[in-house]
């Protein structure tokens, strides 16, 4: 008997070793292994219908498509107006919004907004299943101060997978404060979407969501849904708001240079004063905001560091940025960011 729970145990722990190690081999690293040859994705801004009372109005639609982060692999993903990833949502405080969330997926799911001050009633939890081929209906209003949140599905057992597959999306909302910082979408103010993925050799998404004891841990990385990334630079201060969107892993974010940055938001909104560092760790889930100075011509990654074991582990490189020789002048990043 003991003979073979060893042998069990053995066949066990190689199965995992094997599924850890995917198509793709090392789990823990990808440097070295990039050539940064696709320019990084920037999800765009969903414009919304403004009602004769003010309200805006904005429509969400969960839906299945297929979308290529290798060339010639079509990897089946879930999307929100698209084929992966939803569009960004930005909306200031105190604006009315509304939203249509319709389900053209082939089974339930629910939209939550996570990190966003509004009634129950709204919040897109598992007690607010939206069934395939139905529409959800939420409103409220935008009472809180400028900050970095986002919207995924809460379904019961389920949560990981349906973000796994792509649904997720940014939703900003700006004050006057925030104005203070970087504003221009996409030019100086970039949304970074870090997620880790295990592809099969056919290009489809390994969703074995319980590979380790703490979920899945990918050996790729993609952000904004791009694969080997790169971002040209044109500002010589950018704003980068950083979302972890992975299941499990933890990052410890900083640059391959090792320049320092500086926080200027986190989970809860604006800080009060810009904090100069060279590293923060995002558990899943969280958000950062950070503003970089660029010089012109310069090239950096923004890297992934090594950890502690566990969900700390690995070290990554995520996107090549690619500085302009010739950069549009910032002004000084102002040193009290919020009065409370």
């Amino acid at each position: 008997m003991m003979k073979r729970r060893r042998i069990f145990a053995t066949l066990l722990f190689g199965l995992i070793a094997l599924c850890l190690t995917g198509c793709d081999g090392d789990t823990t690293t990808n440097v070295g292994k990039l050539t940064f040859q696709n320019e990084l994705n920037i999800p765009p801004l969903l414009e919304p219908t403004v009602g004769s009372d003010g309200t805006k109005h904005f429509t969400l639609t969960m839906q299945t498509g297929t979308t290529e982060f290798f060339e010639g692999k079509k990897t089946p993903t879930w999307g929100i107006n698209g084929s992966y990833l939803g569009p960004t949502i930005r909306v200031s405080r105190g604006d009315k919004v509304a939203f249509d969330v319709v389900n053209h997926l082939p089974e339930t799911s629910t939209l939550h907004w996570h990190g966003m001050r509004l009634p129950a009633a709204m919040d897109g939890g598992p007690h607010q299943m939206i069934e395939a081929g139905s529409t959800w209906n939420p409103s409220w209003t935008i009472e809180q101060p400028a900050a970095t949140t986002w919207y995924h599905p809460h379904l019961h057992g389920k949560t990981a997978l349906h973000v796994y597959r792509g649904l997720a999306g940014l939703f900003l909302i700006e004050d006057q404060d925030s104005k203070k910082l970087p504003s221009n979408y996409g030019v100086d103010d970039i949304p970074i979407i870090i997620q880790d993925k295990m592809f099969n050799g056919d290009g489809s998404f390994n969703e074995s969501m319980d590979l380790t004891p703490f979920g899945m841990l990918g050996n790729q990385i993609l952000v904004n849904g791009t694969y080997d990334p790169y971002l040209r630079i044109t500002s010589s201060q950018v704003r980068f708001r950083l979302l972890n969107g992975s299941n499990a892993r933890a990052y410890h974010i900083g640059f391959s240079d090792n320049r320092s940055f500086y926080l200027v938001g986190n989970d809860a909104g604006l800080l009060p004063e810009p904090i100069k560092m060279k590293r923060i760790l995002l558990s899943p889930g969280e958000r950062a905001e950070i503003v970089v100075e660029f010089k012109e011509g310069e090239e950096t990654i923004l890297h992934s560091f090594a950890g502690k074991d566990g969900i700390e582990n690995g070290e990554f490189d995520l996107v090549k940025l690619i500085a302009d020789q010739r950069l549009t002048a910032a002004t000084p990043l102002p040193q009290t960011l919020v009065s409370v």
